[in-house]
Parts: C-alpha cells; sequence; structure tokens
C-alpha cells in the first residue's frame, strides 16, 4: 500500500511479520505502547518504523514477559520508536525525586565540612548557582544526587526527609514511598518510622534492567537480601555476584558498587543502609 510515496502496511500484514495475532496488535495500541495511524477509510495501517517497534514490544512483552506499565518505560512516547535499556537509563538521569529532599542538609555538611560553593561544584561539575539554589529547595536530579552523596561521602538516603511520624511498627503495605516521578524502573518504600535512625531499611521493587547502575561509594555498610527475581552485584568495578531469592550480601559503603535487576520480569529486594561503619 502506498500513500504519498510513503509504504504503508495492513494489520493483518504486520501481524504475520511479527509473528502474532492482529488482536494482540490491538491490545498493545490499548495499552497505549503504540500510536497506530489510520487510512482515510479509517483502517489502522503501518509504516516500517511502526514495525520495528511492534519488534522491540514484543520481545519486551512475549519474549521478556515484561508488563505494560514496564515496557512503557522504554518507551519514550505512545508512537515513537523503543529505546534501549541503555537509553532508558540516561533519561532515568533526569528524572526527579518525589519524596522532599532536605535542602538545609546540603548546605549544613557543606559547612561542617568546609567547603566553599565554588569547590563543591566545581568537583561534582555544577555551576555554583545551581549549587546554591539546591540549598535553597531545588529540585535535584539522580545522577547529581548520587554525585553529591558521594562527594560528601554519605548515602543518598541521608539527605531525604525523616518520617513525620514516630512509630515502631510499619504495617504491611504502609511503608512511606521513595518513588522517582515518570516511573523510572526503582520504587521505595520506607520500612522505618522514625524521625532519627542510624538504619535505612528499604523494600525495592525494580524493573527488569533497572537498579542502581551507577558505581559509587559513601560511608556506612549495607546489607540487602533477595525477595524474588535475579540481581547482579559489582563490587570495586571487578567483581561480579549473582544473587538469587533467598541469597544475603552484605558490604562496606566505602567499595565501589552497582546493581542491577538481571531478570525478565520485575524483582524486589530488602536493602538495609547504616550510617555507621566499623573500621
Amino acid at each position: 500500500m502506498n500513500h504519498n510515496d510513503k509504504i504503508y502496511f495492513h494489520i493483518d500484514q504486520v501481524a504475520r511479520m511479527i509473528g502474532v495475532t492482529p488482536v494482540t496488535i490491538r491490545n498493545w495500541e490499548k495499552k497505549g505502547l503504540i500510536k497506530i495511524s489510520r487510512s482515510p477509510s479509517n483502517y489502522r495501517v503501518f509504516t516500517p518504523d511502526d514495525i520495528e517497534t511492534l519488534k522491540k514490544i514484543k520481545t519486551y512483552s512475549i519474549d521478556g514477559r515484561m508488563s505494560a506499565q514496564a515496557i512503557r518505560m522504554l518507551l519514550p512516547a505512545a508512537g515513537d520508536n523503543v529505546v534501549d535499556v541503555e537509553d532508558y537509563v540516561e533519561k532515568q538521569k533526569e528524572t526527579f525525586y518525589s519524596r522532599k529532599l532536605i535542602s538545609e542538609k546540603w548546605r549544613e555538611i557543606r559547612k561542617q565540612k568546609g567547603y566553599t560553593l565554588e569547590e563543591v561544584s566545581q568537583a561534582v561539575g555544577i555551576s555554583a548557582a545551581h549549587l546554591s539554589n539546591l540549598e535553597n529547595g531545588g529540585n535535584v536530579s539522580l545522577d547529581l544526587l548520587n554525585k553529591l552523596a558521594h562527594f560528601y561521602g554519605e548515602n543518598p538516603l541521608y539527605f531525604l526527609e525523616p518520617s513525620g511520624t514516630d512509630t515502631h511498627l510499619v504495617r504491611k503495605g504502609r511503608g512511606e514511598a521513595i518513588q522517582l516521578k515518570n516511573d523510572p524502573g526503582l520504587e521505595m518504600h520506607s520500612l522505618v518510622s522514625m524521625r532519627e535512625h542510624v538504619m535505612y531499611p528499604v523494600l525495592c521493587t525494580v524493573q527488569p534492567g533497572c537498579g542502581n547502575l551507577t558505581s559509587h561509594r559513601h560511608n556506612g555498610e549495607e546489607m540487602v537480601y533477595i525477595l524474588s527475581g535475579t540481581f547482579e552485584f559489582i563490587l570495586n568495578d571487578n567483581e561480579v555476584y549473582t544473587l538469587r531469592a533467598g541469597d544475603t550480601f552484605y558490604y562496606k559503603g566505602s567499595e565501589m558498587h552497582s546493581w542491577k535487576n538481571v531478570s525478565g520480569r520485575p524483582a524486589k529486594l530488602l536493602w538495609v543502609h547504616s550510617s555507621l561503619s566499623i573500621g
């Protein structure tokens, strides 16, 4: 089929090309995974680019058994080409934490350590004006949060506001969300509800290919317990560990570390950080 020198295909043709049924393609459209154009006669029509997008969606949905929500996180927008996980990770760096960060803590720790705005901003690669804005309540990207926490020797969780209540008990499903906007693939819920504490237990639900992907270090010690799925942890850029459900992993925050979900589906882990360290 040819309209204005462009090649179009009908849904039956496309379904045969990628090995699915027309109903499957319509369902993907209903879920917002792809925007399909219509002919003057109101038939669905597909370009070669649409077909490539559908092949990617098939890989994520059928082969990878990913949910529609997870697939949407790997799509820049409905109707656009599907991006690779590596491209998605770069986009993650531009998202912001929805749980409020305490701007006063950025200023306090800088002054406690005797740094000027210029010294810190130069070390993390931003302007002094940007850092000043951050210390006065401005938004911080995930990438910048990790860089600043690394520079000051703290875990990123240290800079989140404390719970508004003091209680010893957190019921199932009642943990306070520490979630990134736009569903970037890492959903966290705090399992402690105390204003002051040295342990930070967090329940993490991690989409395939996502996690804490940038190698970093900070103070304290950490422990993770794998609840479901398979994770890859890398220590000191050369020690690779594969962890599965029931495995426990303990390490010092001072060791360079990163991790990600290498399962084909969402996975969960219990992550506990202590701001104190022995030795």
